[in-house]
């Protein structure tokens, strides 16, 4: 059975809506924004899930994170909505949005296998960033100022 996961991302918290594919609505939860309570929530909804959240500072990190417990992980640029702003409002939408097929603007996530080399590329930039600064002061150890590498001394 296919389930339809909104949820609404914060820093403290996140809001789950579960929807069944007639557009019930079966529950809702509130649970830390850290892996392993997000995860455990994933996890306790039965069937296939579809899960859809918006872009945003975290939606990297959770695409990453809950993809492989998810038979579809979509992140969207949501259209602004006029009214004050509720979370469970906001997570059912996005359920609905997916299981309706209304989602107007996806949002690209780069698969989970090159973030390896994503962190390589960025600690090699680290280390040559280093390197360079090191050697910019290369002026400053001469064998007779005493000192023998970047910041230190013999």
């Amino acid at each position: 059975m296919d389930r339809y996961v909104g949820l609404d991302v914060h820093t403290e918290s996140c809001t789950l809506g579960v929807m069944g594919p007639s557009g019930k609505r079966l529950k809702s939860m509130v649970v830390k924004t850290n892996g392993q309570a997000l995860l455990e929530a994933v996890r306790s909804v039965p069937g296939r899930i579809h899960l859809c959240l918006e872009e945003g500072t975290q939606s990297a990190w959770l695409h990453e994170l809950l993809s492989p417990h998810v038979e579809e992980l979509v992140v969207v640029m949501p259209a602004e909505s006029k009214g004050a702003k509720d979370d469970l409002r906001d997570a059912w939408m996005r359920a609905d949005e997916l299981r309706t097929g209304r989602i107007q603007t996806r949002v690209y996530k780069a698969p989970q296998h090159l973030a390896a080399l994503r962190n390589a590329v960025r600690a090699y930039g680290f280390a040559v960033r280093d390197v360079v600064g090191c050697g910019s002061h290369a002026g400053h150890f001469r064998p007779e100022s005493g000192r023998t590498g970047c910041g230190t001394s013999a």
